[in-house]
């Protein structure tokens, strides 16, 4: 049987192939045939069904409950005629077989169907055999209909549904309600959703049956929201683990199903894990939550990742995006603000913007300092400031750092707070004291804002014209409908005065406008309008004249409390009669809202009339009010009323009463103990506020103390004098303040130190002789005087050579109105203790002192102070204060001799404290090098064809840097300190450094840091007019500063810098511009650093030798000829000498090209000298990043020498030198050969003092009357060639000339009180430092002190 079926399969299957091979379409496969050809097949129970299915593929059954493997009842085989053919068997069947039975090709839908009804009376219901219990799920809507699936084995039975509880029985009606036996029983939901159970029943011959039993169960379907974990995206980097939770949250009673989107469909680490929450009592809400967990994340799981929640007939969903970064990182963002304006008062927020991950750790910093977080300001992911003030001002730094990869980034955001105009005078008590006729008046202003005012108006109006509204308390309470400008003051008071002053008040600058009232005429308002950037301030002033009476107050303007004070109202008793006083209450009773602005005397009525005593003299009646132990109730604004006798008519006049609080004594300060030796002065002061005013008494050892000799007491007691102290005066001192209140008492100890004082012989010759010296010097002064007093209207000129450039400076700083802030520059006199003098010039000194303390630390301190001598004028004086502020706006730099501090207060001369530089000035330093110079410290390295110099060393030489002393070379610095242990120490390792050997090398870096100094002078607008070797001092380790002489000038009502009277002029060193047109420049500034670079390269000569300074030099100069060569130059440095020394000053480098090109020279020279690269060390320092506003150095260049060049032969290298430069400029280089005056051999000079303090420079000058002379000349000469050398040597007082009168002050940083060095000086520091290292080639020599 089996092999004739699998016959007849492998002949169809060869049919159908040979078939399709041919060409031929297949044969049509059709669905199974059944031996029964109904579609409801009945039969009665315990009978056999058996259906036979045949078709064209392999077959198989499906019957109902086949899904039960138990069931061992029917029976399925193949039939015996045919492959494709299948028996169904099943034998006795039951009521349960009821049901459909299929056919269908395995693999296919294609099915054939017979519905089989077996008849089984004892068990009419399908499945009533079972004792399982079945489930109806309805839901709330309530047109739809549910059906119970109690269906029956017999179709025509009678069935109706049994619902409880409460019980009730459904019966069909053929529409709504109806039984089905293959369905069921059909009912609307809404008519059983309130039952527990229902049940089907059937009645047969009497008899009842009940189907299984029905739970109905209510279904919900409202999802309320789907939500992810992460919302708003979630960034992770490769590798890291993916977890996204979705939290669906239903009604009860809600089956979920869901469903993730992914970018990547196929993951092998991803997993979804789906459960219910438990919901919380209570509540009427389901939570179901689905986990998507990825191990790893890769780039490709980037993407948009959807949950959906479907309840069938309801689906919602939420997405998140999932970014994959390669690595941890961060970034800031490029819209994040670097500068922020506000107005004070405002709300600043500051958002930091940003890309990394993951989140970065952010920090904020002002000003290099770290901010915490307070009640006024809050740091985070944003800067809050709550309510912004002008302190807040300054540079916010938001530091990012990556916890993972520890990566940072910086970025500074300047804060700047906008005050708009603020009125002093508005925050006083406004009094409504009247202004008596006639009388002259002035109204004030004080007026603050940042940034600066636009303008300040002053405006007016006549009362009667304007209204009183006393609510309008945020602005004026006078209304007026229009305002005239006080130019238009007809029908008004006369305006004598209109201006704007500015002043420095509370340590700000405020603009004070004054309006005086030449004659109080008429009532009215007067109104200040202030305007800038920020906004605008206004205050209106109630100008109310009067006639009528005056008030005085007795005995003083404003009484202490519980003293006796009465108010007398004086009136003319011809002229007025019944006279009142009366007091304004606490709310102003002048007038209703809205109304006309009246004077009081039109209210009295409202106001509180007081009783008063009248008294009478020959002309006038007195009104007289007294208080017996006046209060502070009893303060306020009092008004005396007078008839006039004639007209009737009332005129008032009021009278602001100011009653002082009483105050116990409070002594400000504690007393310091103080230590001094016998004959000196000790000077204490007590000062003491109450009120009443303090009894001050003073007690020495609890004994009262009276003024003696030599004991004086001054300002009530509150300072205390002792001269010339004794033995007898040490001891315990006492200040006592007392007044009705109380005492308060301090306390100090005074130590006598020394031998006894002197007799009173030794004493009284002592001050014959200072009364005899005094008397000739005030004779000196006074003729002195005579000789060059110059006009007091003005400064004097010729003092200070660095300016501020007229071109570029504002009006606003010039010098007259640049600010001097007392708190952060003056210094004590007393912690000063001056020393011998260092130079002496035509108007001031320098002298070397000792400060206490001057750098914010108990150490001593040795410092240079600059001061005018004896006798000086007004203006001298003047123009000594001007320089200090100069150069206080001028700022900080290494290379700049530093301000430290100032002496300024009355009491004293004015003083001003700038940086000690011990070794003297460059000019003197290079002469005394000269025979210790090499170009490179190599063997056999020869300087230059022609020159007698050679680099190797000479015994001769050796001998004498070897027998050198500090005393040798003392003379040399012009600068002798006294020898302390630390002195000793210093001077040790200056007389070693003096042993070494001067290079090009170190010649090119002074050179560089001059430029550097004066680059920096060009950026604050500055000109320096005096730039010369004398001018450059030598600090410690081998820092050159840039100096100055002399003292200020008003140089700003004055652009072309013309010098009047007998000045003398450093004509060596000037421009021709300067020369012949009076013109000062930056770029003359230029010409002069060309001729430094001269000396230096000259090693201290004096310019131009051998030629005589007259006339004739001056019109050569302009008419191209150049000084030689100097004997130790380079051509590349030659070169740059002649670029600055162009005749078309716009044709010459400027600073920082200077800068630049003699880095890149500095560097050329370190290779020649067998150094690869110079290291510049980098600090970087936040608030030096913040606050010095200094850039690094554009080159990579230092001063330090690393090794030993063993090249035989001595060259130049050209290499990223002067082609560069020329190359990267726009000017025209010039051939090194130019026309040259003569070349006259110099003869070493030999150094002179000049006496004259008239001479302020080399001695190379022309007298006013010569300039004027040749200035003519020059408009009618020819010009000519030929120059003829002079016979007379020139002066060499130059190369002796003063070298420390010159010190010219600098900046402390702004935002701390010591001295702060900008990153690039402390890399030029650190620089000039490296060149004393052991092993780093020959240190700068200098001399020792």
């Amino acid at each position: 049987m089996e092999s004739k079926a699998l016959l007849a399969f492998a002949l169809w299957l060869c049919v159908e192939t040979r078939a399709a091979a041919a060409g031929f379409p297949s044969i049509a496969l059709v669905p199974p045939t059944l031996s029964v050809r109904k579609d409801i097949l009945t039969i009665m129970a315990n009978t056999t069904l058996q259906i036979t299915c045949r078709g064209q593929q392999d077959l198989d059954w499906l019957w109902p409950n086949n899904q039960n493997s138990s069931e061992e009842r029917v029976e399925v085989t193949a039939c015996s005629d045919d492959f494709f053919c299948k028996i169904l068997r099943i034998p006795k069947v039951i009521g349960n077989d009821t049901g459909t039975y299929k056919c269908f090709y395995r693999g296919t839908n294609m099915t054939s169907v017979v519905y089989v009804s077996v008849q089984d009376s004892r068990s009419p219901f399908i499945g009533s055999v079972s004792d399982e219990h079945g489930v109806v799920y309805l839901t709330e809507n309530k047109n739809k209909t549910v059906v119970i699936p109690c269906r029956g084995s017999i179709s025509n039975l009678n069935v109706s549904l049994y619902a409880r509880y409460p019980e009730k029985r459904f019966v069909p009606d053929g529409s709504r309600i109806f039984w089905d036996s293959e369905k069921g029983f059909t009912i609307p939901s809404y008519m059983i959703s309130y039952a527990g159970v229902v049940i089907c029943e059937a009645k047969i011959n009497d008899e009842v049956y009940q189907s299984i039993m029905y739970i109905v169960v209510i279904v919900g379907y409202k999802i309320y929201d789907v939500a992810l974990s992460s919302p708003h995206g979630i960034e992770l980097s490769v590798g890291e683990k993916l977890v996204l939770n979705c939290t669906a949250t239903t009604e009860l009673n809600v089956g979920l199903n869901f469903n993730w989107q992914c970018p990547s469909l196929k993951h092998q680490h991803k997993k979804i894990v789906n459960r219910d929450i438990k919901p919380l009592p209570g509540t009427d809400a389901k939570k179901f939550l689905s986990t998507l967990t990825i191990d790893g994340v890769t780039r490709s799981d980037q993407g948009l990742y959807v949950c959906s929640a479907s309840s069938g007939r309801m689906t919602k969903k939420n997405s998140t995006f999932v970014r994959v970064h390669a690595k941890p990182f961060v970034a800031f963002d490029s819209s994040m603000e670097s500068l922020v304006e506000a107005t004070v008062g405002d709300l600043v927020k500051i958002p930091v913007k940003y890309l990394g991950y993951p989140t970065p750790e952010i920090k904020w910093y002002k000003n290099g300092r770290l901010i915490e977080s307070n009640y006024t300001i809050k740091v985070g992911h944003s800067l809050m400031i709550m309510e912004v003030s002008e302190k807040d001002t300054g540079n916010y730094t938001v530091i990012l750092t990556n916890p993972v990869s520890k990566e940072k980034q910086s970025h500074v955001v300047s804060l700047v707070v906008n005050v708009p105009p603020q009125i002093g005078e508005k925050a006083l008590i406004a009094p409504m004291d009247s202004y008596r006729y006639g009388t002259t008046q002035t109204l004030t202003c004080t007026v603050y804002a940042n940034p600066p005012l636009h303008h300040v108006h002053w405006y007016w109006q006549l009362e009667e014209e304007c209204s009183y509204e006393p609510s309008q308390a945020t602005t004026s309470p006078y209304i007026c409908k229009e305002w005239r400008t006080v130019e238009d003051f007809q029908g008004g008071n006369k305006i004598e005065v209109n201006k704007n002053q500015y002043a420095l008040i509370e340590g700000r600058n405020k603009t004070v406008s004054t309006l005086v009232i030449q004659a109080a005429n008429v009532s009215a308002l007067y109104k200040c309008e202030a305007v800038n950037k920020a906004g605008r301030g206004e205050r209106v002033i109630s100008f109310h004249v009067t006639k009528g009476p005056e008030i005085i107050v007795q005995p003083a303007p404003q009484p202490t409390e519980q003293e006796s004070v009465s108010l007398w109202c004086h009136a003319d008793r011809a002229t007025f009669e019944n006279l009142t006083w009366y007091k304004v209450g606490p709310q102003p009773p002048l007038v209703h809202m809205g109304e006309q602005l009246m004077p009081v005397c039109k209210n009295l009525d409202v106001l509180w009339k007081l009783n008063a005593t009248v008294f009478s003299n020959s002309t006038n009646d007195i009104l007289v009010m007294e208080f017996q132990n006046v209060s502070l109730q009893d303060q306020g604004e009092y008004v005396c009323s007078a008839q006039d006798r004639k007209t009737k008519k009332r005129h008032c006049m009021v009278r602001q009463l100011t009653v002082l609080e009483r105050m116990a004594p409070v002594i400000t300060g504690n007393l310091e103990n103080q230590t001094t030796s016998i004959g000196e002065t000790i000077e204490v002061a007590c000062t003491a506020f109450a009120n009443p005013p303090p009894q001050i008494t003073w007690f020495k050892d609890n004994e009262t103390l009276v003024e003696d000799s030599g004991i004086v007491l001054k300002d009530g007691n509150q300072n205390l004098t002792i001269r010339r102290v004794r033995k007898e005066d040490e001891g315990l001192y006492t200040c006592q303040a007392c007044n009705v209140l109380g005492c308060a008492r301090v306390e100090t100890f005074f130590i006598i130190e020394g031998a006894q004082a002197k007799t009173n012989l030794e004493v009284i010759i002592l001050v014959g002789t200072a009364v005899i010296a005094m008397f000739f010097w005030l004779l000196l002064v006074i003729i002195l005087r005579t000789v060059k007093r110059a006009s007091e209207g003005e400064l004097k000129t010729g003092y200070l050579s660095i300016v501020m450039d007229p071109d570029e400076m504002p009006l606003d700083e010039r010098c007259e109105r640049l600010p001097y802030d007392a708190s952060k520059w003056e210094f004590p006199r007393d912690r000063l203790k001056l020393g011998k003098p260092l130079g002496r010039g035509a108007f001031g000194q320098v002298i070397e002192a000792d400060a206490f303390g001057i750098d914010k630390t108990a150490t001593c301190k040795t410092v240079a102070v600059k001061m005018l001598k004896e006798g000086a004028t007004h203006s001298e004086h003047r123009a000594l204060m001007s320089e200090l502020k100069i150069l206080i706006h001028i700022g900080h730099h290494l290379n700049v001799v530093n301000l430290l501090g100032a002496c300024t207060k009355p009491g004293g001369p004015l003083m001003v404290i700038v940086e000690f530089c011990k070794f003297g000035n460059l000019s003197t330093y290079l002469r005394g090098k000269r025979n210790e110079f090499v170009p490179y410290k190599t063997k056999g390295a020869r300087f230059r064809p022609g020159k007698d110099y050679v680099g190797e060393i000479s015994v001769d030489l050796k001998r004498r840097l070897d027998s050198i002393t500090s005393s040798q070379s003392s003379a040399s610095s012009g600068f002798v300190e006294e020898k302390s242990l630390s002195d000793v120490e210093e001077e040790e390792a200056s007389e070693e450094l003096y042993k070494d050997f001067l290079t090009l090398e170190h010649l090119i870096c002074y050179s560089f840091q001059v430029a550097k100094g004066m680059e920096f002078l060009a950026s604050r607008k500055c000109i320096h007019r005096d730039l010369a070797a004398r001018n450059i001092l030598l600090s410690e380790k081998n820092v050159v500063k840039i100096c100055d002489f002399g003292l200020a000038r008003d140089i700003y009502k004055d652009p072309d810098y013309v010098r009047k009277g007998d000045a003398r002029l450093p004509l060596k060193w000037m421009a021709p511009e300067t020369i012949f047109d009076r013109v000062y420049t930056i770029q003359s500034d230029v010409w002069s650093f060309g001729v430094l670079l001269w000396e230096i390269f000259s090693l201290g000569a004096s310019p131009y030798p051998g030629v005589k300074i007259d006339e004739e030099f001056c019109r050569r100069l302009k008419e191209g000829t150049r000084m030689r060569s100097p004997d130790y130059t380079t051509p590349e440095m030659y070169q740059t000498m002649l670029d600055c020394w162009h005749e078309e000053p716009s044709q010459r480098p400027t600073f920082s090209e200077l800068v630049e090109h003699l880095g890149n020279l500095l560097q050329a020279n370190a290779q020649q000298d067998g150094k690869d690269y110079i290291v510049l060390p980098i600090s970087e320092t936040l608030s030096m990043e913040e606050d010095s506003g200094l850039s690094l150095p554009t080159s990579p260049v230092s001063c330090m020498e690393e090794e030993e060049v063993c090249d035989p032969k001595f060259h130049y290298d050209n290499t990223a030198g002067i082609s560069q430069y020329l190359q990267n400029s726009k000017r025209k280089s010039r051939p090194v050969s130019v026309k040259t005056f003569e070349d006259i051999p110099l003869e070493e000079p030999e150094v002179k003092v000049i006496l004259d303090d008239n001479q302020t420079d080399s001695g190379m000058v022309l007298a006013s009357e010569e300039l004027k002379t040749l200035e003519d000349r020059t408009k009618l000469a020819p010009s000519f060639s030929g120059m003829m050398p002079s016979k007379s040597r020139e002066s060499v007082g130059s190369e002796g000339s003063n070298q420390t009168s010159g010190y010219q002050s600098g900046y402390h940083s702004d935002d701390t009180d010591t001295t702060v060095y900008s990153s690039e000086e402390a890399e030029l520091l650190k620089l000039v430092e490296a060149a004393q290292q052991p092993g780093s080639g020959p240190a700068l020599s200098s001399p020792p002190v």
